[in-house]
């Protein structure tokens, strides 16, 4: 089982989306998968130019040459693919953006309905399942209603108020979470099927009571920032 992760966060690993990609890799590796793992903010990649070169002048080939000319054939060879980010703005990192951007080549011209959706068919006969893996600030779960329009074929693993894994209590408050995500790096590396159980556990919810404390707690380290 081949597994393509990619961290979109400009913090790298010292982010809260690290922390959930290493859980889920942490899992996958444990019945051997093999595990490649890139931060996005450290790779050379141009966003797409809408040139279109890549339908007809140059099929299936960007004009760009970076580091996408190894990522794209590394993303049709993978078995599944991690997308993780933060949330910016409630959109994912423009770093997230212009990486997806560039997959564009694997799709033709032509446009085709599919399930009463206008498309363009593949270019690949193969691509790999995806997994994305968002964090934000906020601890609604609606801050993720644009990126999961956006991969609406992931499974999504969604942390709210993510910042409480850089606490102790937090960790502990979360460890169920991340056992979870850690459980689905497994199964999915072992070819399983996720139990609804599981699926469920890796999108949290936060109680309205538990909002107000995560929404204080942010409010005084505000403060404590601003000299207030």
């Amino acid at each position: 089982m081949k597994i393509l992760a990619f961290n979109a966060s400009p913090r790298k690993s010292q982010g809260t989306t690290d922390v959930i990609l290493e859980a889920f890799i942490k899992g996958a590796k444990s019945v051997g998968a093999d595990v490649e793992k890139h931060h996005v903010v450290d790779l050379d990649i141009g966003g797409c130019r809408g040139c279109f070169n890549c339908w007809w002048i140059t099929p299936g080939k960007c004009i760009q040459r970076d580091d996408m000319d190894k990522l794209l054939p590394a993303i049709t060879d993978a078995d599944v693919m991690i997308l993780g980010t933060p949330i910016y703005g409630r959109n994912v990192t423009h770093y997230l953006q212009k990486l997806m951007e560039r997959t564009f080549v694997f799709t033709l011209p032509e446009m085709v309905s599919h399930e009463g959706e206008t498309k363009h068919p593949g270019r690949v006969h193969r691509f790999p399942r995806m997994v994305l893996v968002a964090t934000c600030g906020f601890p609604d779960t609606s801050n993720f209603d644009i990126v999961r329009s956006l991969y609406p074929m992931a499974l999504p693993i969604l942390l709210p108020a993510a910042q409480l894994l850089l606490y102790e209590e937090g960790k502990k408050q979360l460890s169920g979470f991340l056992e979870s995500v850690k459980v689905a790096g497994q199964k999915i590396a072992a070819g399983e099927e996720l139990t609804k159980e599981i699926k469920d556990n890796l999108i949290v919810e936060f109680s309205d009571e538990m909002k107000k404390q995560i929404m204080a707690m942010h409010n005084r380290y505000s403060e404590s920032r601003s000299g207030k």
